[in-house]
């Protein structure tokens, strides 16, 4: 099992950064100021440009995956990609757009901490969408971890509303911010269904996610935006006027590449993250974004700005600090990491366990990815009956079934079987319930 030596640390590292610096320069954005197409200096509240942005940085990884490939493995053929499947990505694509251009629209509203804190609800509405829906079981431990996360996201969204520095339309903030939960939560649990056992490389669900929904913005959103009433020279967002916004204010131009490298960047980073770091590191990182995103944005406060972009520290954020807490412990209870005397915990090495769902989804899926949306699940064999990911982009939501962590998986996007679809290859690795060859 690979320790925390400097390959690993590297990459644990940049993971952080590039999470954090995602949400942070989206806010930053949206704070800052500049001239429009009419000649009037006005901050920059493009939810819509902001989703668009994303994807242009997820279509990068297209080219990423046959760079790589090309570079690494010169001699071998690309994987096959499933037609099929390419064209099934759209859907996913599309709650992704609507989950995402809700999160954005709430972040205008809410400071970045309640926001990264808030959409932790996505654990709720995914256990109801997959008892009520799906019909799949979940242990007491789970439904414990999801109570609790329940009472965190009530304290923090309390300590927002309370808060008389947080402004008026915190309420409609928070709504909508919970509303991107709801639809990304029905994201992941179409993505298991329709992707459950495929073998896609993860860089090219990214790439082909990212590409279906460049062209529904730029085809049909952009356009809707543009006819409906809104406060943005009379429409609700208009395309035009936000690169030229961009184009007039050199800071912002910044921020805006800073935003697409770092999702890129994340996108690259998720890939070898579960292979290089073992399970207790990802849990680390899981607990370490909404700490690294607050305590930045006080420093950003308090430091380098003078006030100027960040987060005050009020007498509420005790209140909030107390949330993120309770968060961070619903997390480790409900994936299994804290052990609760009296619950029933299923042994990774019975099969007759196999049978039923566990500790599904992983909060590595919903709290590590960089913005709430985050994107096509692969469902792989080599999940691990307590939900460890085996592979996938920004963490996986793993659906534990008979024979799972038995086989030992081969190769880049590999679902367990043997056989290999990849190009690169680290070696195999322990996991804690599963034993794969560690092939991202």
């Amino acid at each position: 099992m690979p320790g925390c030596n400097i390959k690993s640390a590297s990459v644990f590292l940049v993971a952080l950064a590039c999470g954090t610096g995602a949400t942070l320069f989206s806010k930053v954005m949206f704070d800052l100021e500049s001239e429009d197409s009419l000649g009037n200096v006005r901050k920059f509240a493009k939810p819509f440009m902001v989703t668009f942005l994303m994807f242009i940085a997820m279509l990068v990884a297209l080219p990423l995956h046959f760079i790589i490939h090309k570079v690494t493995k010169p001699d071998e053929a690309f994987p096959k990609v499933s037609v099929k499947m390419l064209f099934i990505l759209i859907l996913p694509a599309i709650t992704d757009l609507l989950g995402t251009t809700c999160a954005m629209v709430g972040l205008l509203y809410v400071k970045v901490s309640v926001y990264q804190l808030v959409r932790a609800s996505t654990i709720i509405f995914v256990a109801i969408y997959r008892v009520f829906l799906l019909k799949q079981r979940f242990f007491g431990y789970n439904w414990l971890g999801v109570m609790l996360n329940f009472l965190a996201i009530v304290v923090v969204g309390g300590s927002a509303l309370v808060d008389p520095t947080a402004g008026s339309d915190v309420p409609k903030g928070i709504a909508v911010l919970l509303l991107g939960c709801a639809i990304m939560a029905s994201q992941l649990v179409l993505e298991e269904k329709v992707m459950a056992g495929d073998n896609t490389p993860p860089l090219i669900v990214v790439g082909m996610e990212g590409l279906w929904g460049t062209l529904i913005m730029l085809c049909i959103m952009f356009p809707i935006a543009k006819r409906m009433p809104g406060n943005d020279n009379g429409c609700y967002e208009d395309f035009d006027d936000a690169l030229v916004m961009i184009g007039n204010n050199d800071k912002l131009m910044l921020f805006t590449v800073l935003y697409v490298l770092s999702i890129t960047g994340y996108n690259v980073c998720a890939i070898f993250i579960t292979f290089l770091l073992e399970s207790v590191w990802r849990s680390i990182l899981e607990n370490f974004r909404p700490i690294a995103i607050w305590g930045t944005d006080l420093i950003l406060y308090y430091v380098i700005t003078r006030g100027a972009f960040g987060e005050e520290w009020t007498v509420w954020s005790w209140l909030e600090l107390g949330g993120m807490t309770l968060l961070i412990y619903g997390t480790a209870v409900y994936n299994g990491s804290v052990k609760i005397p009296g619950f029933y915990y299923p042994d990774p090495d019975d099969e007759d366990d196999d049978e039923l769902v566990s500790a599904t989804p992983t909060m590595e899926r919903i709290m590590s990815s960089p913005l709430i949306q985050r994107s096509p699940f692969i469902n792989q064999k080599g999940a691990g009956i307590t939900g460890t990911p085996v592979m996938g982009k920004k963490g996986v939501l793993p659906t534990t079934r008979k024979g799972a962590g038995k086989k030992e998986g081969k190769g880049y996007g590999s679902t367990g079987s043997t056989g290999s679809s990849g190009w690169f290859s680290f070696g195999k690795k322990k996991s804690g319930y599963t034993e794969v060859s560690q092939t991202p």
